[in-house]
């Protein structure tokens, strides 16, 4: 066993906790960062039935705050104001699965009873003699295809109609998981400043004030990215509705506030308002320069969103390399499905909050800053720096005050020193060199 300090050497040693300075002080932090993954892991492991909602209930909780806090500015209170918050939303949910869903639907059918009449070997024989005056062995390819595809489609129709039920049936049984949502966010919501006042309290008093200041980085940039997508996505599907209108596109107006709200999905929402808006057009029967059209109407709608909404809405608070987020599209997928692509650029918005955080404190770190006090010396001896302010740099030996805005200093770089070593290997007290 190792004893203690001189005044009392029978004392047992304190536990090792490396102090702040020490380039080793980092990893005071381990445990924690441990305990947190191991939450995380945890969390997935158990499954998505209760995180899912949960996350869901989070952002919804998110989402509604700033209503609940406009009722109570105008007297209502905490519980009331949550109360109609939430029959609001609801109320509006409702309307939406009465009145668009069944739309939608009733449109698919239609396009694909289209589909089939569109497949007639009248039609399919006008095309191919026409076909056959530019290029015989095209045309009897496609007429092998057409065949086949007039055979196919009424099967294929039918498979998706039954898939449809299929999805339905899965889905209602997945809304007693979805009926834990409203539990949650009416407590998260109620109980709002309760919580927010106890997690502060657990946080130590020396830490309140930069936890404080995360804090309110995050929600900034949460509060920024949802309010700015969603008018981007409002006035998107205002611009896309206009112009499939323009074009004859079947439900143009659900198709084009559709396609700008998907824009909440990055890449993948465009695309699927891009397929959809063509299929409608191919089955409603239309021509080339139809749906040429609609390619134009997208190029102009995402060019406005790209060179005008998005910098004046969002500027450079949410400047996310495209790498990442694909990375995160994927991987919320994988892990939750549906409500993994929607709230993964939001989880990645956070993610970059606190690694910027996490590097700000470890370039502000001892271990990151701190001066190289001892060099080893050909021979073994210490050199002692500790009077100089040193930094190991690729800069001038000397850094004038013009360079740095500062007071000069001395910079001592790593070719610098070993030359400086490489001279004073013979002398008593290299430090006289330097």
């Amino acid at each position: 066993m190792k004893f203690g300090s001189p005044q009392n050497p029978l004392a047992p040693r304190p536990p090792y906790d490396p102090p702040y300075d020490s380039p080793y002080g980092w990893m005071r932090w381990l445990p924690a960062v441990v305990l947190g993954l191991l939450a995380l892991a945890g969390l997935i492991i158990a499954g998505n039935v209760v995180l899912i909602p949960l996350l869901s209930s989070l952002a919804l909780s998110y989402l509604l705050n700033p209503v609940v806090i406009w009722f109570e500015k105008r007297g209502w209170n905490r519980a009331s104001a949550v109360l109609l918050t939430l029959t609001a939303a609801m109320l509006f949910l409702i309307l939406v699965l009465l009145f668009v869903v069944p739309n939608l639907w009733e449109q698919i059918t239609v396009s694909i009873q289209h589909a089939k009449e569109l497949f007639t070997e009248q039609r399919a024989n006008q095309f191919i003699t026409k076909l056959k005056q530019v290029n015989p062995r095209l045309a009897t390819g496609l007429q092998a295809a057409f065949d086949m595809a007039r055979k196919q489609i009424p099967q294929m129709s039918l498979g998706w109609l039954q898939g449809g039920l299929t999805q339905i049936v899965t889905f209602t049984s997945s809304l007693l998981d979805l009926l834990l949502i409203p539990f949650f966010v009416y407590y998260l919501l109620a109980d709002y400043r309760v919580m927010m006042s106890h997690l502060e309290r657990l946080v130590p008093p020396r830490f309140r004030t930069t936890a404080g200041t995360l804090i309110h980085q995050i929600s900034d940039v949460l509060s920024t990215y949802v309010r700015s997508q969603l008018l981007i996505g409002f006035v998107m599907g205002a611009l896309y509705a206009a112009g499939f209108a323009i074009l004859r596109v079947p439900m143009a107006m659900t198709l084009g506030l559709l396609s700008g709200l998907l824009n909440f999905i990055p890449y993948l929402g465009t695309l699927i308002g891009f397929v959809l808006s063509i299929a409608f057009l191919a089955l409603d029967g239309a021509g080339f320069a139809r749906i040429g059209g609609v390619l134009i109407v997208f190029a102009i709608v995402q060019s406005v969103e790209g060179y005008y909404l998005t910098p004046k809405l969002l500027g450079n608070k949410l400047n996310l390399h495209p790498l990442w987020v694909i990375i995160g599209l994927v991987i919320g997928g994988n892990l939750f499905g549906l409500i993994g692509i929607i709230l993964a650029v939001p989880f990645i918005a956070i993610a970059q909050v606190l690694l910027g955080f996490l590097e700000e404190i470890y370039q502000e770190s001892q271990f990151y800053r701190r001066a190289r006090t001892e060099l080893l010396t050909g021979s073994g001896n210490p050199v002692n720096l500790g009077s100089f302010d040193t930094a190991l740099a690729s800069e001038p030996l000397i850094t004038p005050a013009s360079a740095t805005g500062k007071a000069p200093r001395l910079i001592i770089t790593t070719s610098e020193i070993e030359s400086r070593l490489r001279d004073s290997s013979e002398n008593n007290d290299p430090a006289e060199n330097l």
